[in-house]
C-alpha cells in the first residue's frame, strides 16, 4: 500500500504541505505520472516544466526559489506517481 504524499511526514511547520501551497499540484503531478506510464515522454516534460514555473511562483510558501530545484522535486513526484499508477494498473489486471 502507498501512502499518500500529503501524510504528516511532508507537512511543514506551519502545518501545509507543498500540495497545499500550489493549487492542483497534486493533479498535475498525477497526469505526468500517467503520461510517463504511456510512454508520452515529451508531453510529461511539458508539464514538468509548467508544475515547476507553478512552485517557483509561490516561493513564498514553498521556499523553492529556482527552476532547476523546483524541477527536481516535480521529477520526484512524478516518478512516485507513476510508479502508483503501474502498480495500481498490475493490481487491477489480476
Amino acid at each position: 500500500m502507498t501512502e499518500d504524499p500529503r501524510t504528516e511526514e511532508a507537512v511543514w511547520g506551519d502545518g501545509r504541505n507543498l500540495y497545499d501551497a500550489v493549487p492542483y499540484l497534486d493533479t498535475i503531478i498525477e497526469t505526468i505520472g500517467r503520461d510517463l506510464v504511456l510512454e508520452e515522454h515529451s508531453l510529461a516534460l511539458i508539464t514538468a516544466y509548467a508544475a515547476a514555473q507553478m512552485i517557483v511562483e509561490q516561493a513564498e510558501s514553498t521556499g523553492i526559489r529556482d527552476e532547476e530545484t523546483a524541477l527536481l522535486v516535480v521529477r520526484t513526484l512524478a516518478e512516485a506517481a507513476a510508479a502508483t499508477e503501474r502498480a495500481t494498473d498490475g493490481s487491477n489486471s489480476c
